[in-house]
């Protein structure tokens, strides 16, 4: 492709002789519903929409905002973190470019003696005393508890609040992340239950380890599956 061409149309081609699909598509139900119904192929992306570039109209917008493909571990956990720092590649609170989302009205978060750097946090979060938390971002409804330090990590957070006066089962941890636990770059998925004293930082670097245990490493990054629970006293 002739940059000229991009440049012609409002997007600063610096040399780029092509352009990436960012893989976000709008079409009419209809046609689509009549594309899958009649087509052969099995994958959108390589098959049918190649194919109706044929017997349809098909237009494109240029873009040349903010966009990050976050088809891997690393690239998600790096695109979370890359938000959090002084100086972030997208600005969350810009008025010209509103982000909208359901309102789910929850309380502010409250916080005890806690030291934050270069992070984000959410509403509906508990944060406890001697709480440390660099470089991270914090989800919605995350509880954390006293002397708990957390560094380079994205914390999804919970669906739903649980009070401290809930009854749990028999060996079921409260929510969130207990007293003492030191957490650093890893991804903890939401409705996780990190006990007390757990560490979880992968200092011997691994690449890759676990199936279908709730803590895995991908990418040399820790994660706690969705609804993973890490015993007391756990170390990795």
């Amino acid at each position: 492709m002739d940059p000229a061409w991009i440049d012609a149309r409002g997007v600063e081609s610096h040399g780029r002789d092509c352009l990436a699909s960012m893989g976000l598509y709008i079409f009419n139900k209809s046609v689509m519903v009549d594309l899958l119904n009649t087509s052969s192929h099995e994958d959108f992306g390589k098959g049918i929409f190649p194919q109706s570039l044929q017997s349809h109209k098909v237009q494109v917008h240029l873009f040349d905002g903010y966009w990050e493909d976050i088809g891997t571990i690393r690239a998600f956990y790096e695109a979370n973190l890359s938000l959090a720092g002084k100086a972030p590649p997208f600005e969350l609170r810009d008025p010209n470019a509103p982000i909208y989302s359901r309102p789910r009205f929850l309380p502010p978060t409250i916080m005890g003696d806690a030291h934050i750097e270069s992070s984000l946090i959410a509403d509906g979060c508990r944060i406890g005393d001697n709480v440390t938390i660099k470089n991270s971002v914090i989800g919605l409804r995350t509880v954390i508890g006293d002397n708990v330090t957390i560094k380079d990590s994205v914390v999804m957070g919970a669906d739903d609040i649980e009070c401290e006066k809930t009854e749990l089962p028999a060996g079921v941890l409260p929510m969130g992340i207990g007293n003492g636990s030191v957490i650093e770059g890893t991804i903890l998925d939401k409705n996780c239950r990190i006990g007390e004293n757990v560490k979880i930082t992968n200092q011997a670097g691994v690449e890759h380890q676990g199936e279908d245990e709730a803590l895995q490493i991908r990418d040399g990054i820790s994660i706690v599956i969705k609804e993973g629970q890490i015993e007391s006293g756990h170390q990795s």
